[in-house]
């Protein structure tokens, strides 16, 4: 990625938050109500006991001790992973703390109104913005992330579930998990690689795969959240969506490996996905997030698919296509499922 497609998609990515950040605030208030209203002890319990794994004391003797074990068996990676994720974890305690009081923003049980009330405070309470609990979370499964890449997904998981974990609690509104997950990731993907590698070894994949996950997670709570409209209103969006998915695969069979056509046919399947299940604007937002992969996509030599599952190598190019729009349709069907199942906004 040359350094002018960083800066533009970096800029970009910063407007996709920032759209993120608004739209979720209109759902901070019916979610602390929410959570208000329920106190199950089970609940309760798990909720703490996950939250530990948020803690910065926690996750800096995890870090310690894996840097030890290192040291005592000549293992340069575990040693420096352990070195990099303490260095994390203080990195995170400072600024979380200088973020906590500058912006001032009361946790749920302190609020009552709808108002974004901002200012800097040392009082109790007055700490919401960004979470500490998802800040440290997210930060250690990116260090540990960028080591043992092979745990990625379970690394992250974890982190989601210590930031939903804190919204249940009521300790934080999900803007506050959601500041706390974006700057975690930053200041972990900092830390792994240092300054002078960040920008050349860990932006280029932070904008291709990372920023659209986060759209994708984003519509994906916003569809559970928000009620099913009228279904003389969704069939228009969801024959739209099944139509774009037909295209894209159309696009994709007739490109080969890549190229202009290639792209288009993703960005239709993706867009179609988006427009069936979420609201007019996800969609997008959603393309805004997929530009900087879209430039590895117009490579002519970018595989058409993994070859690393024999029985995918082995379908014909219609065959792959057939699948890859069955899914894509089986997706649209799972977003329609799950719409409006818990309509708090």
């Amino acid at each position: 990625m040359k350094a002018w497609q960083r800066l533009v998609f970096s800029l970009s990515a910063l407007a996709v938050f920032a759209v993120i950040g608004v739209k979720l605030h209109e759902v901070d208030m019916p979610v602390a109500r929410f959570v208000r209203s329920f106190d199950i002890d089970v609940v309760n319990q798990l909720g703490d006991a996950v939250a530990l794994l948020g803690q910065g004391a926690v996750i800096g003797v995890a870090f310690a001790l894996i840097g030890l074990i290192g040291w005592r068996r000549q293992r340069d990676d575990l040693k420096e992973m352990g070195v990099r994720g303490v260095i994390a974890v203080l990195g995170i305690a400072a600024i979380s703390q200088l973020l906590k009081h500058l912006i001032g923003r009361p946790r749920p049980r302190f609020a009552h109104g709808d108002e974004f009330v901002l200012g800097p405070s040392l009082d109790a309470g007055l700490d919401a913005l960004p979470s500490g609990h998802a800040f440290n979370a997210f930060g250690a499964a990116t260090v540990a992330a960028w080591y043992v890449p092979v745990l990625r997904v379970p690394l992250f998981l974890t982190a989601g579930l210590v930031g939903l974990s804190r919204i249940v609690r009521g300790s934080h509104f999900p803007t506050d998990v959601l500041a706390g997950a974006a700057l975690g990731v930053l200041i972990g993907s900092l830390a792994a690689v240092g300054f002078k590698r960040w920008s050349g070894d860990a932006l280029p994949g932070l904008l291709r795969v990372g920023v659209p996950l986060a759209v994708a997670v984003f519509l994906i709570v916003w569809i559970v959240l928000h009620p099913m409209p009228p279904w003389s209103m969704e069939i228009g969006h969801v024959s739209a969506g099944a139509a774009l998915v037909l295209a894209g695969g159309l696009l994709r069979g007739f490109a080969g490996l890549g190229g202009p056509l290639r792209t288009a046919g993703n960005l239709a399947l993706l867009f179609g996905i988006a427009a069936a299940g979420g609201p007019w604007w996800g969609g997008l937002l959603l393309l805004v997030a997929l530009l900087p992969m879209s430039f590895a996509w117009l490579q002519p030599e970018a595989p058409a698919v993994s070859t690393g599952a024999p029985f995918w190598g082995r379908l014909p190019v219609w065959g792959r296509e057939a699948l890859t729009m069955g899914s894509a349709l089986l997706a649209i069907a799972a977003l329609r499922f799950v719409k409006g199942l818990l309509p708090l906004a």
